[in-house]
């Protein structure tokens, strides 16, 4: 390799491989190529590098819990070697090595994504003390939870008792680094300026952030398109949700819960519905305006899909599939587009929005205007009426 090959090859980044959803979901089994913001031979043995790193702890029973903090110092699986250009996309699946570049890979891919949309680094609200995240591949633990300097996820069984490692679950990770995203943007509220907001809001983002990070893989906009045919509507008849798609995320982010569906609940998964199923329809729309503006569909097949009529449904599914026809990746750059605007007016509202007394309703008005922003008023009134739908403006 010539010296200003090495170079264009070392400035593309690092290569990871990456399950774009949990590998044993039907039509996941094989991962993507992925490349990581850091240079090629930037990263180190691990992986780890500036802002991360994994410590694959040997029996580590108990998750971490003030004031039982990192680091980790117990035994460990030693450090996973990158190939001699620096890149891991060479590790064997099914081995621990595996396991922890695609922990750390996944946690880098989210990072860059929401870094990308944001124009700056992200920092961690914990880097006064600990300047670099520690990352846990596996604990024997059902569940996965990121906190003061650490990311840490479990596993589940299958009905055979086979373990199914959380370290391979693009979703579960993408969650949660989506609330170290928020605490390293909006800050930590302080304890009695916590409202019942705030905690409903913080699992909405973190669900929208494992839903558009989902969104940059070609295996899911491709699944996503052939099974939709563009019709995203489709995804909220609850009937045919799973037959449409194995993304977790997409499932729950076409509820149809409004705010006051949920104003008697104190859990914080049911109050991030409304949100996080307004931000999925301002998608949805803004699809279709895409799509309508690029002579993909036209204005009746455009208003039709709105309708919950039965005897406009067979009609709308009809329309969508001619009008995807051969066209798929035209479509895919709709989809794509949508995606990027959704996700660059969302990440500029959580920049905005203060953590301390948080509103609902005031973040619901940032949106807005952050999508009058991107596009004049066209995606800002998009926003008013699916959120205002959910009662949330």
């Amino acid at each position: 390799m010539s010296d200003q090959h090495a170079s264009n090859a070392r400035d593309l980044g690092t290569k990871v491989r990456l399950f774009p959803q949990a590998p044993y979901l039907a039509g996941y089994d094989e991962p993507e190529i992925v490349w990581l913001s850091p240079p090629a031979r930037s990263v180190q043995p691990g992986p780890a590098d500036d802002r991360m790193y994994v410590i694959d702890a040997i029996d580590k029973t108990e998750p971490y819990q003030f004031p039982y903090l990192p680091p980790y110092s117990g035994p460990a699986y030693p450090p996973v070697l990158p190939e001699p250009g620096g890149h891991f996309d060479h590790v064997a699946i099914g081995t621990h090595d595996f396991n922890a570049v695609h922990l750390y890979g996944a946690v880098r891919r989210v990072l860059d994504i929401a870094e990308s949309y944001l124009g700056r680094p992200v920092r961690w609200h914990f880097e006064a003390e600990y300047p670099r995240m520690e990352l846990v591949p596996f604990i024997d633990w059902e569940n996965a939870q990121s906190g003061y300097g650490y990311l840490e996820v479990g596993c589940s069984r299958d009905e055979n008792g086979a373990i199914m490692p959380w370290s391979l679950n693009f979703d579960v990770i993408a969650h949660e680094v989506g609330h170290l995203v928020l605490f390293g943007l909006s800050g930590v509220p302080a304890t009695e300026r916590r409202t019942r907001d705030f905690y409903g809001y913080h699992e909405s983002i973190a669900d929208l952030t494992a839903l558009i990070s989902a969104l940059h893989f070609d295996t899911v906009l491709d699944r996503l398109l052939r099974a939709t045919k563009g019709n995203l509507y489709t995804l909220n008849e609850i009937n045919r949700i799973a037959e449409l798609s194995d993304n977790r995320q997409i499932r729950l982010a076409s509820t149809s819960d409004k705010l006051s569906d949920v104003a008697g609940s104190d859990n914080p998964h049911d109050r991030s519905r409304p949100l996080t199923g307004g931000v999925f329809d301002i998608l949805v729309e803004i699809v279709k305006l895409n799509l309508l503006q690029r002579g993909l569909i036209d204005e009746t097949l455009s208003v039709r899909s709105e309708s919950t009529r039965s005897d406009l449904v067979d009609n709308v599914a009809a329309g969508f599939e001619s009008a995807y026809a051969n066209r798929h990746f035209a479509f895919k750059s709709a989809l794509a587009d949508s995606r990027d605007a959704t996700a660059r007016a969302l990440i500029q509202a959580i920049a905005a929005q203060p953590a301390d007394d948080f509103a609902l309703e005031e973040f619901g008005h940032r949106l807005c205007r952050s999508l009058d922003g991107l596009d004049g008023s066209r995606y800002g009134g998009i926003a008013e009426r699916c959120l205002a739908w959910r009662e949330i403006i």
